[in-house]
């Protein structure tokens, strides 16, 4: 699988096609041959270094197999272990507090709180689906008849280090994986089921790479609800009569070809007619949040914000009725950026809500608050930071003052 090897110097030809063919960068021949031979060197890039979103498609795109996403990755360590990082980081550090999820939990519905309350819970349980932080700050996507039965144990304290993965933060993610193989064998956990991609990835690919052993199997959720679909357990009754353009996940890029046909079976299964845009499957611009993910960026709000600019340009190209994610951090992280967009108007859905729908449900539709809510306390907690000259390390998990039940 994609991801999970480093960067293989023997393999490499410095042929350059990593960046000259990645959606982000685009660099002309020559320039893009310089860049991988000065990263292979140790040495300050142009572009890549302060450009890269981390969105592996180099991975993919290499034609030796290098993993060329593995050596950035390698020197953004390097970098946030010889630097640190700014003060306007550490609003995105997962396990800090406050953090921009705390934020937007504490300002949820009351019933939306009572979810998490009760997903709290590490009592044994041996079939699960664990949320991950990106459902867990939109909870609501989760009440619905698709998920009846179904034992949902999670919260932000057992985030899966996706953030420190994609910005190299290594150290912290052998401490994610060790903190997570001695929840989940406690808990007696056999099966997990995970609605994130992200998640997805880092449970079965990244995490026993960093140490994790978990020992159960683990899931998707696209897939269990395709199936459901095709066998009838789940019933169309309200065919979906509308165009949808699918913005990918950047993890989808780790299952291949297979996976991210995926969500456009589901679509073409529940009435909808696909329309494809420019970045899609393993060519796919992220969302908007990996413009914050390099050493050079460390999350500056303008960098975050042209990147999501991007992907919404791209997702309004093919005209379409409606974006469909299938991931619920690209969900806000575009939803956010709708508010600042001039074509804001094009709605945004989960795939789970274009389900719910076509199964004869209503769905929540929460989305614009929780966004608006998350935009705000960027603006609150994290902008007055921007121009701030101090600077901290990473701190090791059991340093940062845990988020609060």
């Amino acid at each position: 699988m994609y991801y999970a090897e480093k960067f293989d110097r023997e393999k490499c030809t410095l042929c350059g096609k990593c960046f000259e063919e990645c959606p982000v960068m685009a660099l002309d021949s020559a320039k893009a041959k310089k860049e991988i031979a000065r990263l292979i060197n140790g040495e300050m890039t142009e572009e890549v270094l302060q450009r890269c979103t981390s969105c592996h498609s180099c991975n993919i795109i290499c034609p030796e197999n290098a993993n060329p996403m593995g050596l950035i990755l390698e020197r953004w360590h390097e970098a946030f272990n010889k630097e640190g990082m700014p003060a306007r980081a550490l609003y995105f550090t997962a396990h800090a507090d406050p953090n921009f999820r705390t934020y937007a939990q504490e300002r949820l519905p009351a019933d939306e709180k009572a979810l998490l309350a009760k997903w709290d819970d590490d009592s044994p349980c041996e079939e699960i689906m664990y949320p991950g932080c990106n459902v867990l700050t939109v909870p609501y996507l989760t009440m619905s008849k698709i998920f009846e039965g179904v034992e949902i144990r999670g919260s932000l304290d057992l985030c899966c280090g996706e953030m420190y993965y994609r910005t190299g933060h290594f150290d912290q993610l052998k401490m994610v994986a060790r903190k997570l193989t001695d929840h989940f064998r406690k808990m007696g956990v056999k099966k997990m089921l995970i609605p994130c991609t992200a998640g997805w990835n880092l449970f079965t690919t990244i995490l026993p790479r960093f140490g994790a052993d978990f020992g159960f199997t683990v899931g998707h959720v696209l897939p269990w609800i395709y199936e459901r679909i095709k066998s009838g357990e789940l019933k169309v009754v309200k065919p979906l009569n509308m165009s949808v353009t699918i913005h990918d996940s950047c993890h989808a890029k780790a299952f291949g070809p297979g996976y991210m046909d995926l969500p456009r079976k589901l679509l073409e299964a529940l009435g909808a007619t696909v329309r494809e845009q420019e970045y899609i499957k393993e060519n796919k611009l992220c969302c908007g949040i990996g413009g914050g993910f390099s050493h050079y960026s460390s999350y500056n709000p303008l960098k975050i914000t042209l990147a999501t600019y991007r992907a919404l340009a791209s997702s309004h190209k093919p005209k379409a009725d409606a974006i469909a994610v299938y991931c619920a951090g690209c969900l806000q992280q575009l939803s956010v950026g709708q508010f600042m967009h001039p074509l804001r108007n094009i709605p945004i859905y989960h795939l789970i809500e274009l389900v719910q729908m076509a199964i004869g449900e209503k769905p929540e539709r929460r989305i614009r608050g929780h966004a608006f809510t998350m935009l705000t306390g960027v603006a609150i907690k994290q902008f007055p930071k921007t121009l701030s000259w101090r600077r901290y390390r990473m701190p090791g998990l059991e340093s940062i003052e845990p988020v609060k039940k």
